[in-house]
């Protein structure tokens, strides 16, 4: 008698566990329909979000911008002659898209002290004209750098161990 109570309690467990599986991956597509509709109601567009790859896309009105944030790299659509900043870990990388440019934000962690020079010596090398350099400190651990060539703009902010790149390019 006593099997038989397990049994049932184990084929219970097992079901139960079944349908809070299932029901967890419905709720992952209900909070993006819930988010979807909050970003509609905000901006009075028709938006489509995306968050099944660990990516988050948004597209509204002939602009796109995505996010993503798991198993981030550098991104294989950024401009030719953007030297990749590879003084670091890349942790979240953005792309935005709009009717007269791109974007692309690359943010990394576990950056090296004196990469804000390395790397202006990097863009001036591919032919960047640097508008701006600024190093914080001796170590050169932090700064920025606003560079430029063509249609393309570069800028660069770097602090405790942290930096983010943002690229434009402008579309004809």
């Amino acid at each position: 008698m006593q099997r038989k109570s397990f049994f049932r309690t184990a084929v219970i467990s097992v079901a139960v566990f079944a349908l809070a599986g299932s029901l967890s991956s419905c709720q992952k597509k209900i909070e993006d329909e819930i988010l979807e509709k909050a970003i509609e109601q905000s901006t009075g567009n028709d938006v489509e979000l995306n968050t099944a790859t660990g990516k988050m896309s948004i597209e509204s009105d002939g602009k796109k911008i995505e996010v993503q944030s798991e198993h981030a790299s550098w991104p294989e659509d950024m401009p030719a002659g953007i030297p990749k900043f590879s003084y670091g870990t890349v942790k979240t990388v953005t792309r935005t898209e709009t009717s007269g440019a791109k974007g692309w934000t690359v943010a990394c962690e576990n950056i090296p002290e004196n990469s804000i020079r390395e790397y202006d010596a990097e863009l001036k090398k591919r032919g960047f004209e640097t508008v701006l350099t600024l190093v914080t400190s001796d170590r050169g651990a932090g700064g920025s750098i606003n560079a430029t060539k063509g249609a393309v703009s570069v800028f660069l902010m770097a602090d405790q161990g942290t930096a983010t790149l943002a690229v434009s390019e402008e579309i004809k």
